[in-house]
């Protein structure tokens, strides 16, 4: 069988049919394909976000943060996510409610507060913090659930004065213990009683 052979023409004329052919099926593969012309295609704001997602910037200390718990080489370690306060005097508060209700910034990350705790009543005055939750804060997960919980609150709400002193209140009861093995919990409790690796 002979080999055709092409002239220069006909070499550029393959190689534009193969760019606008790989274009138009690069549009129609990605989901961007529209029937009718000059109309803008929206986009899809999950894909964007999955695609342009930039990696949570990681908290440096007395900066503002929320801990999330991640799991690595059968540890457990609190990872603290810069978040900007919209109100700097109620900055504590602030974001101790968004580590309750809002999910963690990247896919390795995850909470271990039980998803239907609420925030009952919260208040920073000099360096005390006392929070006081509903009943589900005590509710389900083991032990490492019990402190990852423990030390996700007490280091987000610390997170601009590592200092200060936080009291933990379950239905304006002192939370003296946690969970079915009898996890203490310290009133005041700092930073001092719970290491971020667990």
């Amino acid at each position: 069988m002979k080999t055709p052979v092409f002239g220069k023409s006909t070499w550029i004329g393959l190689l534009a049919a193969a760019i606008v052919g790989g274009s138009a099926t690069a549009v129609i593969i990605n989901g961007n394909f529209n029937s009718q012309p000059n109309t803008p295609v929206a986009s899809t704001p999950a894909a964007t976000n999955q695609v342009n997602q930039p990696p949570a910037e990681r908290a440096v200390n007395g900066e503002l943060a929320i801990y999330w718990i991640e799991a690595s080489k059968n540890k457990l370690t609190a990872v603290p996510i810069a978040i900007k306060a919209k109100n700097n005097s109620e900055a504590i508060t602030s974001v101790v409610k968004t580590l309750i209700t809002e999910a963690p910034p990247e896919s390795s990350l995850y909470s271990a507060i039980p998803a239907n705790t609420k925030i009952l009543s919260m208040t920073s005055k000099d360096k005390d913090i006392r929070i006081n939750f509903s009943a589900e804060f005590t509710k389900g997960g083991g032990s490492a659930s019990m402190q990852g919980r423990i030390i996700q609150v007490l280091y987000t709400a610390t997170s601009l004065d590592p200092e200060a002193k936080v009291y933990l209140s379950v239905d304006g009861k002192p939370l003296k213990y946690i969970g079915g093995e009898g996890l203490e919990v310290p009133q005041p409790m700092t930073r001092q009683d719970f290491a971020l690796e667990f």
